[in-house]
């Protein structure tokens, strides 16, 4: 007769201390070359994903699916990225009185990003987080790539790859093509 084997073994729950002493260097070392050595805030972006990543474990967000230090990775990656939104949000100065204010124009462009935002949810996370980091906040092949831990070269194919993955999508929806919003030159 055979036994079933038992489908998932349980993992031991590693504890905070383990979790600081084990991940900190590479925690470090990935949030130091994406945000810059020389930014103060680096260690406070390192000491928030630790925390995240203990709040995570103490919750049961890590249900041992993946390894740990893959988990880790995942939630390094988005507070990188969350950490750069932040700093490159800047505020539109309001448009003053006489200088063409159109309100019809606004409501056209606030339908486009809201169209863009439910096109983006259709694509892949990491596709749909380039695309946001290359065309909203601006950023370089080279800033992404650090972002990712990846070479610039390969930062700008993901660019290109998301890009003709939201054009397929359009297409398949039947969205039109607008030539005010081509292509951004490559960099």
């Amino acid at each position: 007769m055979i036994k079933a084997k038992s489908s998932s073994p349980k993992r031991k729950e590693p504890s905070p201390e383990e979790t600081l002493l084990r991940y900190w260097p590479q925690i470090s070392y990935r949030v130091k070359n994406s945000i810059g050595r020389s930014t103060p805030d680096w260690e406070d972006v390192g000491s928030e994903i630790l925390l995240g990543v203990i709040e995570a474990i103490r919750k049961g967000s890590f249900r041992g699916d993946s390894a740990l230090g893959t988990f880790i990775y995942t939630i390094t990656t988005h507070k990188i990225v969350d950490f750069i939104r932040q700093k490159n949000k800047a505020l539109l100065p309001a448009p003053e009185s006489g200088q063409g204010f159109d309100p019809s124009i606004q409501v056209e462009k606030q339908e486009r990003v809201r169209l863009v935002a439910e096109l983006l949810k259709k694509l892949r996370p990491r596709y749909a987080d380039i695309l946001y980091l290359h065309y909203y906040l601006d950023l370089s092949r080279n800033e992404i790539a650090r972002i990712y831990g990846i070479s610039p070269g390969r930062a700008g194919v993901l660019i290109s790859t998301a890009r003709n993955t939201l054009g397929d999508v359009m297409k398949n929806l039947g969205v039109p093509k607008s030539e005010e919003y081509g292509r951004k030159g490559s960099r």
